[in-house]
């Protein structure tokens, strides 16, 4: 019998306030007025996850646009900015071939940048304020973009501590050929939303994950595979045509890629968490019957008049 955790830790994802008092759920999901989950919360397919994390993102685009900008605009473009000898390099390279001339090569620039480096080290504090604003709106409770990120930031340790920990596994297991790094991968994947939602420590957070992908590893995979082709994919169509303006756009071309780059990432990076957002509760549905948690304690709740 799947065991009963509860539905709403104290931790991170509770800051700001109490939640708003919840009527029952419409059909098919939906929160009355701002109250209760904003989905139905059901187990799902591999599609119906995807589908669900969609659905997510589109209601709530806004939120999630604006929490991904504070990091992702200033980190572009001081990458673009950092790498921009190199960018122009190769437009003057790929400017010779349209002519029919020999590419001069000249120095090249580094591309472990401090720009590189820098969207390395805030990569999981952006993960870590997504996932918060995420989880917030799949419970339907109110947040901003600034609130996700004072939670964020009250886990200022936690947060590189639990990714410097699942990067240590992950090399570890890729060390013993590929297989085992993916395996872990895919078991650590929730790693992040657990210790945001839960208010884990970095080590808790890895166990939580553990636990509840154990049994799902092929559908959490198929999820993943899923979500990572749509990523790929809509990055190469929208990437593609950014990055070859930026070629023949002279002295400017680092400006233009780093735009380019802000707008594809404050776009995709938030679908990406959502959905592993979505794939963390979803989780929890079938191993601990959260679904059932919720609703008795929306049930046991005073009703507001």
């Amino acid at each position: 019998m799947a065991s009963v955790a509860p539905p709403l830790p104290e931790g991170p994802f509770d800051a700001g306030g109490p939640s708003p008092p919840t009527g029952p759920a419409p059909p098919g999901g939906g929160s009355p007025g701002g109250g209760g989950p904003e989905v139905a919360l059901l187990p799902r397919g591999v599609g119906e996850v995807v589908d669900t994390a969609i659905a997510l993102y589109r209601r709530n685009w806004k939120l999630l646009v604006a929490t991904a900008a504070v990091v992702v605009v200033p980190v572009q473009l001081l990458s673009s900015f950092a790498n921009r000898n190199l960018v122009s390099q190769i437009g003057d390279t790929f400017r010779s071939m349209q002519k029919g001339l020999t590419p001069v090569t000249g120095g090249g620039t580094s591309v472990g940048s401090p720009g590189g480096l820098l969207a390395l080290l805030a990569l999981p504090f952006l993960t870590a304020a997504l996932a918060t604003a995420a989880a917030s709106r799949y419970m339907g409770r109110p947040i901003t973009p600034g609130r996700a990120w004072r939670a964020t930031m009250r886990r200022f340790w936690a947060i590189p501590g639990l990714g410097l920990l699942r990067f240590l596994l992950i090399v570890v297991g890729l060390f013993f050929f590929m297989a085992p790094g993916i395996f872990l991968y895919i078991r650590l994947l929730v790693a992040p939303v657990a210790l945001v939602v839960e208010g884990a420590s970095p080590a808790s957070a890895l166990e939580r994950s553990w636990r509840l992908t154990s049994g799902q590893w092929w559908r959490t995979c198929g999820v993943q595979v899923l979500k990572v082709v749509m990523f790929l994919a809509a990055y190469v169509l929208i990437e593609t045509p950014i990055f070859l303006v930026s070629l023949v756009a002279g002295p400017v071309g680092w400006l233009l890629l780093g735009i380019g780059g802000s707008l594809v990432q404050v776009v995709a990076v938030p679908f990406l968490v959502a959905v592993t957002v979505v794939i963390y509760f979803d989780l929890r549905i079938r191993k601990e019957a959260f679904d059932l948690a919720v609703t008795a304690q929306r049930v046991q709740s005073p009703r507001v008049a």
